[in-house]
C-alpha cells in the first residue's frame, strides 16, 4: 500500500513539476548528475534525485556460518523542490524489497548559514551518523557507528556554521517507521563542530556531539497494563548482527556521547570518533511480582520463598543496573587524482572529483559488553541462590566485543558512478558464539547517484 501511495505521489509530483515548469518557464540543467529545473527568477526550483546500491559480500566463515549474498541493497528516489528561503524534501528507499521513509522535512533558511527543519531528518550526532551512505568513505558506516550512531528522526532542528564553526541542535520524537502500540520516545540532539584551521593546504576539526533520549515503548503489556515496562534498547553492528548485539531492556534514559575529529591536508585525510552509551535501567518490581500472582510469602520450614519487601526485588527478580559501553574507530584515507575539500555546510568532506582514486584503512574497537560479577546459568553476579538457579543475577549485558580492521578501494568514475571494494577482518569475543574468533569478509558495491 504505501509503494503504491508513494508511487502515485511521484507520479502526481512529475505531472504537478511539468505544469508548474511551463507556466514559469522554466529551464532544465544538470547538477552534479542530477536534474535540475529552475524558474527565470532563480526563485523556484525543482530537481529530482536517487541512488541504486548494487552489492556483493562473500564472508570467510570461523564456526557459524555466514551467508554470502548479492543484492539491490537500496533504491532511493527523491524530490526537493526551493522557492525563496524554504524548500522541502522527500526521499523513499526501496532496497530489500521494503519501503522505508528517509528524509521528509521542510526547511527554513531565515540566513546565509542558518536554517531550521522540521520533518524526518538526520539528527546532528557525530560525523558518519549524521552523513548520508553515499557519502561514507567505506561502504556502511563503522560497527561503533552501526552500533551507537542515531541516525533519522522525527523532530525539530536549528543548525548555524561559518567557514570554522557549526552548531546544530534539535528536539526529536522517535522514529518514522516505529509500528510499536505504547507511547513514542523522544531526545534532544545537539552536535558542535570547531575548525580552527580552514585552507587550501590543512583543515583541522574538533567537535562533540550529546545526545539524551527516552526510548521508545516496545509494544503494549496487557499482563501489566503497561507500555513503559517495555522500553529497551539494542545497539548491534556487524555481520548479520550476529557477533555484536545488546538487548538492553528496562531502560529509561539512554545518554550518548560523541567526540570527533577530521584532518585534511592535500590527498590526506584522518578521520577519527569515540562513542560512549550510558542506559539507566528500573524495573516495575510490583508488576511483575502482582503478575506472578504469589499466594504466600515464606514456608515454615525457611525454604522457598517470595520476595516479601521492596528491598528483596533485585535479588530476587535481578538488578537492572545501568548499563555503559564505548566504541571508537580511526581511518586514514589517500587520494590519487585529487585532494581532499571540506564542505562547511555539512562539516564533512565534499566529493572528490571525477577519474579519482581513494584508498582507505580503519581500526575500529567496539564493546558491547557490560559485566559485573561471573556467569552462572545465564546470568552474572552473585544472586540468592533460587534466584541463580532462575537464571537472574544482576542484568549484566554481555552484547559481545569486537576489533575490527579494513581496507577499501573507491573509484570516482564519474559524478554519478562509483566503484567500492571493502575488506574487513574481525577478532570478535562473545560467549554466545564460544567457537568464533576471527571473521572475515569481501563487500563490493556499484553506486549509482544522480
Amino acid at each position: 500500500m504505501l509503494k503504491k501511495l508513494y508511487i502515485a505521489t511521484l507520479a502526481l509530483g512529475m505531472v504537478a513539476t511539468s505544469a508548474v515548469a511551463q507556466e514559469k518557464e522554466m529551464t532544465a540543467e544538470s547538477n552534479k548528475g542530477g536534474i535540475v529545473l529552475t524558474s527565470a527568477d532563480k526563485e523556484y526550483q525543482v530537481s529530482l534525485n536517487g541512488r541504486i546500491y548494487m552489492d556483493g559480500v562473500h564472508y570467510f566463515d570461523d564456526k557459524t556460518d555466514l551467508s554470502d549474498d548479492t543484492s539491490i541493497e537500496d533504491i532511493r528516489f527523491g524530490t526537493t523542490v526551493k522557492w525563496g528561503k524554504w524548500s522541502a524534501k522527500v526521499n523513499v528507499g526501496f532496497g530489500n524489497d521494503e519501503v522505508k521513509i528517509k528524509d521528509a522535512f521542510l526547511r527554513y533558511k531565515h540566513a546565509k548559514n542558518s536554517t531550521f527543519t522540521v520533518g524526518n531528518f538526520f539528527e546532528p550526532f557525530g560525523i558518519e551518523a549524521a552523513a548520508s551512505s553515499k557519502e561514507l568513505r567505506f561502504i556502511g558506516a563503522s560497527n561503533m557507528t552501526q552500533a551507537m550512531g542515531i541516525g533519522r528522526s522525527i523532530g525539530l532542528g536549528y543548525t548555524y556554521y561559518t567557514d570554522k564553526f557549526y552548531g546544530s541542535t534539535g528536539l526529536f520524537a522517535g522514529s518514522v517507521d516505529n509500528n510499536n502500540d505504547g507511547d513514542q520516545g523522544f531526545a534532544t540532539t545537539t552536535k558542535v563542530a570547531y575548525t580552527p584551521i580552514v585552507n587550501d593546504d590543512v583543515t583541522f576539526q574538533l567537535g562533540a556531539s550529546f545526545t539524551y533520549r527516552i526510548p521508545e515503548a516496545n509494544g503494549f503489556n496487557e499482563s501489566f497494563n503497561d507500555d513503559d515496562y517495555n522500553r529497551e534498547v539494542v545497539l548491534s553492528a556487524g555481520p548479520e548482527h550476529k557477533f555484536l548485539n545488546a538487548d538492553i531492556q528496562g531502560a529509561r534514559t539512554d545518554m550518548r556521547f560523541n567526540f570527533q575529529t577530521l584532518v585534511l591536508s592535500g590527498p590526506f585525510m584522518l578521520q577519527a570518533e569515540y562513542t560512549q552509551t550510558k542506559v539507566t535501567r528500573d524495573d516495575d518490581y510490583v508488576s511483575r511480582l502482582m503478575n506472578d500472582n504469589p499466594y504466600w510469602t515464606h514456608t515454615a520450614g525457611g525454604g522457598y520463598a517470595w520476595p516479601t519487601t521492596p528491598g528483596d526485588y533485585p535479588s530476587w527478580y535481578g538488578e537492572m543496573r545501568d548499563i555503559e559501553t564505548s566504541a571508537y574507530y580511526a581511518q586514514i584515507g589517500f587520494l590519487l587524482g585529487d585532494n581532499y575539500a571540506y564542505n562547511s555546510s555539512s562539516a564533512y568532506i565534499k566529493r572528490p572529483k571525477a577519474g579519482t582514486f581513494e584508498f582507505l584503512v580503519r581500526y575500529d574497537n567496539t564493546d558491547l559488553n557490560d559485566i559485573d560479577g561471573t556467569y552462572f546459568n545465564g546470568s552474572y553476579g552473585p544472586a540468592d541462590l533460587n534466584a541463580a538457579l532462575g537464571g537472574q543475577g544482576n542484568m549484566s549485558i554481555q552484547g559481545g566485543k569486537a576489533e575490527t580492521y579494513s581496507a577499501g578501494v573507491n573509484y570516482y568514475l564519474n559524478s554519478n558512478v562509483m566503484f567500492r571494494v571493502n575488506y574487513s577482518y574481525m577478532d570478535v569475543n562473545n560467549w554466545q558464539y564460544p567457537l568464533d574468533e576471527k571473521i572475515s569478509m569481501v563487500k563490493a558495491r556499484i553506486q549509482v547517484n544522480f
